[in-house]
């Protein structure tokens, strides 16, 4: 590759030495004749064309150059990964059909709930394995562990897949299951970020990982708590930040930004957005459209009033009206981007 650029870059440099001869009068000894001014005039464009393409060559081998090392790059932190020893084929876990993406705080637990209740959908070991996200170094045999053995009933493969909402906002997630499942179905669903926002705060409180009792303290310091995070995990392919995932309460509200992250990867047919507030009214309903999205064959789940699982969330005071007005100023221009690239308004 040097060699080619050091060919170019001579070619380059007598086309230039030909514009100044020509346009500045140079020459290398007496010409026979003087040339007229018209066929001046074609050799210096004729020369600039050329030293014009030479350019945009030397500029095309420079990103070539550019995304090698990188693939390279990429190659080599994919081989850092340390597989445990495989079974035969037989004895392995089946890897997902479908994986819940996201969002933290958005119903994902109850959706997966309801949707491993299908007669032809096997749940995981675990409903979030975060394997894209915190456990890629694992490696894919430890992923399929997971995950039953492939199985049969009534001539159709029974489904299985997992729910781990970190997906959505982790930045290497996406890359990661294209090279893993490349034809895996996704499932986002998507809560008022205000909402989500606050109510991710509230359980972090819960839970003794958030030293901060105000929740308006919370918001202001997120970008200090986030500065370079993202950085740092863009450079670091497997270990995540804990601030970067503990402490993004409005930066994970960003849908647009990171459905499109996931887009760059798959197919538009392979992924269903849904709105978190009407599935927990009409849970029946989203349930359906997610059975259509999968191809499974429809199923009545039944009374879901009584459910256990709908009832999974956490009671805390009413948000602030200042704090949820101010909230949803900064949030109204990334969900307009989200309505115009989703084609939905879902009217936050």
């Amino acid at each position: 590759m040097p060699a080619l650029r050091f060919a170019k870059a001579i070619a380059l440099s007598k086309d230039v030495k030909v514009f100044f001869d020509v346009h500045f009068g140079a020459t290398r000894g007496a010409l026979q004749s003087s040339p007229t001014k018209e066929k001046q005039a074609e050799q210096l464009q004729a020369t600039k064309q050329r030293v014009e393409k030479q350019r945009r060559m030397l500029a095309r081998k420079e990103r070539e150059i550019t995304n090698l090392k990188m693939k390279l790059s990429a190659l080599g932190n994919e081989s850092k990964r340390v597989p445990e020893p495989a079974d035969t084929e037989a004895e392995q876990g089946a890897l997902p059909d479908f994986l819940i993406i996201g969002a933290q705080k958005a119903g994902t637990t109850y959706l997966y709930h309801l949707l491993t209740r299908h007669p032809y959908v096997t749940p995981a070991t675990q409903k979030e394995v975060h394997y894209f996200d915190v456990h890629f170094g694992k490696g894919d045999d430890w992923y399929r562990s997971h995950f039953p053995r492939p199985t049969w009933q009534e001539d159709r493969r029974i489904f299985t897949g997992e729910a781990s909402p970190y997906y959505l906002y982790h930045p290497h997630a996406a890359r990661r299951a294209s090279q893993v499942v490349p034809h895996v179905k996704l499932i986002a669903q998507l809560r008022n970020p205000v909402d989500r926002a606050y109510s991710d705060y509230q359980h972090k409180r819960r839970e003794g990982r958030e030293p901060l009792k105000n929740f308006q303290e919370a918001i202001e310091a997120e970008v200090n708590r986030l500065c370079g995070e993202r950085e740092k995990m863009l450079a670091d392919e497997y270990y995540a930040s804990p601030d970067y995932r503990r402490f993004s309460y409005l930066s994970r509200g960003i849908y647009v930004d990171q459905l499109k992250e996931w887009r760059k990867y798959f197919d538009e047919d392979q992924l269903l957005v849904l709105k978190s507030e009407d599935f927990l009214e009409r849970p029946a309903d989203t349930l359906a459209s997610v059975h259509e999205f999968l191809r499974l064959p429809p199923w009545e789940a039944g009374d879901l009033s009584d459910d256990p699982e709908v009832s999974h969330k956490g009671s805390y005071k009413k948000l602030d009206p200042a704090i949820r007005e101010r909230l949803e100023n900064y949030f109204e221009p990334h969900n307009q981007r989200l309505y115009e690239f989703l084609g939905v308004d879902f009217g936050w």
